[in-house]
């Protein structure tokens, strides 16, 4: 009797890409430096729907007045705010004649190039634990970057009409150039409203992904860069990108909202964005199952403060590996030697 061939991450991985009928997004992931999975694949039980109805919701709360989708008046010709920092609504009729900035480098002198950012949303309603566990979603991430991989955060991008394109840039977790040629991080990108030029979509360098640097100079400067492309897509599409890709995002003529939920991982052993170790009710766990406390990050150990701290983590965190491998039938997460792993 022959024995049993424990199968291996990377022929799981690949299995579930066939499974799901995504092989030709892989293809163009691998030469074009993204793909976009189509609302049919992308959007369970009106997926998009869901997060757009959440999503407003959160905006009128944290703001102060609910988002303008037909005409983007809400959220038109926004300050430039670092990061965020404030959700302040005033000062559009100010720049709304105002010439944007030629230097992408002096954010004070154009309006926002990406309008607002609504940062820790993951928590604000389980749509988003939906979309997170998505099996399409997973499964070109564990293609990028292994089944280890984890989220670095969750956030949602409300932009209307504006002058500012977003400058060329990659999402290489901030590492210096030369990057290096395995995927480290991966952008993944629910369109919650469709994309193309005119409503201010994301633009793409194709097969920049595998120059392996980051642009610098006049490369940042989206209106002098010949090769980037508009992604287009209708709303409930899926978005994925490697980390190394060059990207921006064209302003937006058109009138309404452009409304997307990014959704960035990274590999294990970098620092994401926000902290979700220790936050995860066991009621979440318990119906998402063994690959969600994964996902977010449970399965990692933080950096320690005493002995005690080490060793408590680090158990934990066996404790959530051993259990996803059990459910999935796999090993090997602890392989440093496997990519997949």
């Amino acid at each position: 009797m022959a024995a049993a061939i424990k199968q291996e991450p990377r022929d799981r991985a690949w299995s579930e890409i066939c499974d799901l009928g995504l092989q030709s997004h892989v293809a163009d992931l691998d030469a074009h430096s993204f793909c976009v999975i189509p609302p049919e694949i992308a959007n369970p039980n009106g997926l998009a729907d869901r997060m757009l109805e959440a999503l407003l919701d959160i905006a009128e709360k944290r703001n102060g007045e609910r988002p303008d989708l037909e005409t983007g008046a809400t959220h038109a010709n926004q300050p430039n705010m670092h990061f965020g920092a404030k959700n302040d609504r005033f000062g559009r009729d100010e720049l709304k004649d105002q010439t944007p900035a030629v230097a992408p480098n002096i954010p004070e002198a154009s309006d926002s190039p990406f309008g607002d950012r609504m940062h820790s949303i993951f928590f604000e309603d389980e749509v988003f634990a939906d979309a997170l566990i998505n099996p399409p979603l997973l499964a070109i991430v564990t293609y990028l970057l292994g089944y280890s991989a984890v989220l670095s955060n969750m956030g949602c991008w409300m932009k209307g009409p504006n002058k500012s394109n977003f400058p060329l840039h990659t999402d290489a977790g901030g590492m210096p150039s030369p990057l290096p040629t395995m995927s480290y991080t991966a952008q993944c990108t629910y369109l919650l409203t469709d994309f193309d030029r005119e409503k201010g979509a994301t633009a793409i360098v194709p097969g920049s992904h595998k120059w392996c640097r980051n642009p610098v100079g006049i490369e940042r400067d989206l209106s002098h860069h010949e090769n980037a492309i508009p992604i287009e897509g209708k709303a409930g599409s899926l978005v994925v990108w490697p980390g190394n890709a060059w990207h921006a995002a064209y302003n937006r003529t058109a009138p309404g909202l452009r409304v997307s939920v990014t959704v960035y991982f990274c590999r294990p052993f970098m620092r994401p964005l926000e902290d979700f170790i220790g936050r995860v009710p066991q009621e979440m766990i318990d119906k998402y199952g063994p690959r969600l406390p994964m996902v977010l990050q449970q399965g990692c150990v933080p950096g320690y403060a005493s002995q005690g701290d080490r060793i408590s983590d680090t158990a934990r965190a066996e404790r959530v590996i051993d259990a996803f491998e059990a459910d999935v039938g796999v090993g090997g997460l602890r392989d440093k030697d496997d990519q997949f792993h």
